[in-house]
């Protein structure tokens, strides 16, 4: 389906911030970044595990929807994304990791992509060692991440890491997932995916 707004200057235009859609950021000393373009609604649970990864060692952007309904309607692809805040920190980082959502409510999956070929490697790696279910995209897939206009491959290094997770891995992260759930009821699952991540940027210079 196609995207409703075409960038973020449409939605603005249409939608008002703090009732239907929400921006949050933190700046750290740090050339890394942890961002979630489609948080709260639009792909529920990237914006919780955007803060747990981020926490407080590296700068984080979330871009949430706040509808009762219809969050969809928020959905930027990443390469038309450009709300100003978050092409000002993406473009002062080094190494960048979004993490996003696919509908797949029967398979427990982390689709791998971005032009940072070397990190993608670390995580695909990292995450079947410790038994999450994961693979690597070929840049001809259109989830792949790979395309230079990628917010995630706006980096200096003009390259990033892009996790899409299915319905269903991210469902397993919570016990109660709700928009209020999801604050409260992470399970061990999640805190073992997110150290993953923790571990692979907190290694990297």
């Amino acid at each position: 389906m196609a995207d409703k707004y075409q960038n973020y200057a449409e939605l603005a235009a249409s939608e008002t911030q703090g009732v239907d859609y929400q921006i949050s950021y933190y700046s750290k000393a740090s050339n890394k970044i942890i961002m979630a373009i489609h948080g709260g609604g639009i792909e529920t649970g990237t914006s919780e595990l955007t803060r747990d990864i981020a926490g407080l060692s590296y700068s984080y952007y979330l871009f949430e929807g706040l509808k009762s309904s219809n969050n969809g309607d928020l959905h930027i692809t990443s390469t038309n994304f450009d709300e100003p805040n978050a092409l000002r920190m993406v473009t002062e980082a080094s190494y960048c990791l979004t993490l996003h959502g696919y509908a797949d409510s029967l398979k427990k999956h982390t689709l791998i992509g971005g032009a940072d070929h070397n990190v993608k490697l670390q995580v695909y790696n990292k995450l079947i060692a410790v038994g999450f279910s994961a693979e690597l995209l070929d840049e001809a897939d259109r989830l792949s991440g790979s395309d230079p206009a990628n917010i995630v491959n706006k980096t200096k290094r003009g390259m990033g890491v892009q996790l899409e997770l299915s319905t269903a891995q991210r469902n397993a992260f919570f016990t109660v997932n709700t928009r209020e759930g999801r604050q409260t009821s992470q399970t061990t699952e999640f805190y073992k995916y997110t150290q993953v991540l923790k571990d692979i940027f907190g290694a990297l210079v």
